[in-house]
């Protein structure tokens, strides 16, 4: 009978020395230094793929979709710009917070809010009547992304011992090259399918189907961890990060040959 996720635990010698507590696996590693993967590990890594799958297409999916989609809810080259812009703008500038947001709260918690999250922002997209509410649903969609990615990172140092981790690594190149590749010739196949007459709607909503499976499946498998208070978030830096970024997006559209 399947039990509750495994709990990672802190080293208690880290908690004596006051240094950063080092996360052990639970039970998943294999303590014989094997590199093999058990049935349970490649689960977890397949979850963590599913995650950045859907970041990786929904970064690209905009391209061949921008002209299909201003045509329907108007916008113009502005809305052009922006589709990919937003989500770029979200994603890189909570990126590093979502790191930490991670340390502090638990990395499991964390991945499960931002697929969530990421969901929920991808039904705005597909139902946004205008550009106002497509562009917040985009950057929404790339701020859950910001809380996601770090976090698969995270899950799989914990749970990985040192001889399964190339292993692991080993599956991310393919995977997102082929994620990259596919986003596009996806959105363009949505388009031209134009299912029940929703055009490019589909791309974002099938993102319900994808993420809910991999929501249960993350809820099933990833082992707990202890989430760490002394962590800081440098929301000061973050906010600089944005309004920094958010300048320079707006002096390039401005000025797009300079």
């Amino acid at each position: 009978m399947t039990g509750p996720p495994d709990t990672i635990r802190p080293n208690a010698t880290a908690h004596q020395t006051g240094a950063t507590p080092i996360v052990e696996p639970a039970a998943a590693v294999d303590k014989g230094g094997s590199d093999r993967l058990t049935t349970r590990l490649r689960l977890i890594l397949a979850v963590v793929l599913i995650a950045d799958i859907l970041d990786l297409m929904d970064s690209t999916i905009t391209n061949i979709a921008a002209p299909s989609i201003v045509r329907e809810i108007g916008g113009g080259e502005s809305l052009i710009k922006w589709l990919g812009a937003s989500y770029a703008l979200a994603m890189g500038v909570l990126l590093v917070v979502g790191g930490r947001l991670g340390d502090r709260f638990g990395t499991r918690r964390i991945f499960l809010m931002g697929i969530a999250g990421f969901v929920g922002a991808s039904v705005v997209c597909g139902l946004a009547f205008d550009p106002a509410m497509l562009i917040v649903g985009r950057l929404t969609q790339g701020a859950f992304g910001a809380l996601l990615i770090p976090q698969g990172f995270g899950i799989l140092l914990a749970t990985f011992s040192r001889q399964q981790l190339p292993r692991a690594f080993i599956a991310f190149g393919p995977v997102m090259g082929a994620s990259a590749i596919a986003g596009p010739i996806f959105a363009g196949f949505i388009i031209d399918a134009d299912i029940a007459g929703l055009s490019w709607r589909p791309m974002f909503l099938i993102n319900i189907v994808l993420g809910a499976a991999g929501f249960f499946a993350a809820w099933k498998l990833l082992p707990r961890d202890t989430p760490r208070r002394d962590v800081s978030i440098d929301a000061i830096g973050a906010s600089l990060l944005a309004t920094g970024m958010f300048g320079f997006d707006i002096r390039v559209d401005d000025h797009p040959g300079r």
